[in-house]
């Protein structure tokens, strides 16, 4: 039996957006369904606008003051999140679920020390907390941590800065870590070296969530993915699944869009991912698709298993298991 950290059950959430001076409510996550196992490293794809960043801030309960959570619950290790009170949840968030930043450069206060910002996880400074965080700092692979700990935020490059909130959620001793596009703001030879830590941190029994738009990064970090389009989960396979047998029209294009050592010519997905204010009728990527068909202009397909282990959700598979 499969061991889930967490499992995302029927979860709709909205927001409510005032339009010609009257508040309308739209959905950015439509009926979500995820589990995700323990030890593993879990992509989350697809392009900006998608409702990645929405899901993780509802795991986070983090949302703005004009979400809702119309349905759902949020199962981690075996509790619905979504019913404690936000004091019952503090104990949680930050120190059992924690977060790595999309923004290294935004995520640290620029007035305080490293060490002062790392010493906050603890309720006292003593020396045996201090001897946790140097560890953890050697864990990411910075060296010199007594300099980085007497530094400020702007006296580090981007990479540093990373290592330093990876850190943080391994003193923190985090069973769960959400890594929103971890590497966006950094070049490609420290995002290497980053995405590498993740792996050490699967190594050492953590579970990862991974938020990204770049495919190249799932297939060589990531135990499974899950690709979203418009708050829908259009697809779901183990990485090696997916990019031997990609199914969905829109991971197919994802993926012509990477560049390839072929020397084949990069496609472009036409059109572009619509606002949360655009309803469309049927299948969401229908305007956008290249094998659309007259059924998915008014019909909106499920997501149902092709194989033991991959899911669809497109009328192209509607024979198989319906």
């Amino acid at each position: 039996m499969k061991d889930y950290i967490l499992e995302i059950k029927n979860l709709s959430v909205g927001f409510n957006i005032e339009i010609n001076n009257f508040d309308k409510f739209f959905y950015a996550l439509n009926s979500v369904n995820l589990s995700f196992e323990r030890n593993k490293i879990h992509a989350l794809a697809g392009e900006s606008g998608c409702g990645k960043s929405v899901l993780i801030n509802t795991i986070l309960k983090l949302l703005p003051k004009n979400s809702l959570i119309k349905s759902g619950e949020i199962i981690f290790n075996n509790q619905d999140i979504l019913k404690l009170k936000d004091r019952d949840f503090r104990k949680i968030r930050g120190n059992k679920i924690s977060l790595i930043p999309q923004d290294p450069f935004m995520s640290l206060n620029p007035l305080y020390t490293i060490e002062n910002q790392m010493m906050e996880v603890f309720s006292k400074n003593t020396k045996e907390n201090l001897d946790k965080i140097k560890h953890a700092l050697n864990e990411v692979r910075i060296k010199n941590i007594d300099n980085v700990l007497k530094s400020y935020p702007h006296e580090l490059s981007g990479g540093m800065k990373q290592r330093v909130i990876i850190a943080m959620s391994l003193v923190q001793n985090s069973d769960l870590i959400l890594a929103d596009e971890p590497t966006t703001a950094l070049d490609v030879s420290v995002s290497n070296s980053i995405l590498n830590l993740l792996l050490d941190l699967k190594e050492k029994g953590k579970t990862i969530i991974l938020i990204t738009h770049d495919l190249s990064i799932v297939s060589n970090y990531c135990d499974t993915v899950s690709i979203m389009y418009l708050g829908d989960i259009v697809e779901k396979a183990p990485s090696s699944e997916l990019f031997v047998h990609p199914l969905h029209p829109y991971t197919r294009a994802l993926l012509n869009s990477l560049p390839s050592k072929r020397g084949k010519k990069l496609e472009n997905i036409k059109g572009q991912i619509s606002p949360i204010t655009d309803v469309i009728d049927g299948c969401k990527f229908h305007p956008r698709c290249e094998c659309v068909m007259e059924i998915c202009k008014n019909n909106k397909p499920i997501l149902k298993k092709y194989n033991d282990c991959h899911s669809v959700s497109c009328w192209l598979y509607d024979n198989f298991n319906s």
